[in-house]
């Protein structure tokens, strides 16, 4: 009984590191593909992000600047 117990705790453990690496930093699933996009550079993304910051006209929010970024990185890409 104490084995199974063992088992079932070592696996909940697992279940949250897992949960806890794939959830990151609370990005969205747009924050996600840019990530992706950008071959996971972080550091490109947030880069590309703050450029849209600057591009723009009016205040984004941190969502659709990285919506926009994305959005030009794969019409860049396309040409």
């Amino acid at each position: 009984m104490t084995e199974l117990l063992l088992i079932a705790a070592i696996g909940a453990i697992a279940a949250l590191v897992v949960w806890l690496r794939y959830r990151g930093t609370g990005m969205d699933g747009a924050d996600d593909a840019l990530t992706r996009a950008c071959s996971g550079d972080r550091d490109q993304a947030q880069r590309l992000e703050d450029l849209e910051h600057r591009q723009a006209s009016q205040p984004l929010s941190r969502k659709e600047a990285r919506k926009r970024a994305l959005e030009k990185l794969i019409d860049d890409r396309s040409r």
